[in-house]
């Protein structure tokens, strides 16, 4: 029974990204896995089961998370962009703009899953 077991569980795990990217599991299966990703904030293998969910609605769920992510990052840089105007030292200074470097990265980032999203439903 051991070896049954383990050869099952091999199985799965060795054929699970090519079975995965197919589209070949049920709709459902796809669901699951986009909502476990959303969870883990893990928006590229959520917009990558979804493309196989076929569930509108749960895209706009993961477009609304993206947006609301958007709208703190971009409450983030402003607070950023408010600090640096104010007297800071030098290093202070240099921390603060490569925070804001971050922040764009991430607001890029953010608004590219959107646009992929945003494509899924059009």
């Amino acid at each position: 029974m051991l070896g049954l077991n383990l050869l099952v569980r091999l199985g799965r795990t060795f054929l699970a990204g090519p079975v995965l990217d197919l589209g070949v599991l049920p709709s459902s299966c796809y669901r699951h896995l986009a909502l476990a990703a959303l969870e883990e904030e893990d928006f590229p293998g959520a917009l990558s089961s979804l493309k196989w969910a076929d569930d509108p609605l749960l895209v706009q769920v993961l477009i609304f998370r993206l947006r609301l992510l958007t709208a703190r990052h971009r409450r983030q840089a402003q607070a950023l962009g408010d600090l640096v105007q104010t007297d800071l030292s030098e290093e202070q200074r240099a921390t603060c703009q490569d925070l804001m470097k971050e922040e764009d990265r991430a607001l890029n980032l953010l608004n590219g899953y959107e646009a992929r999203a945003l494509g899924m439903l059009g």
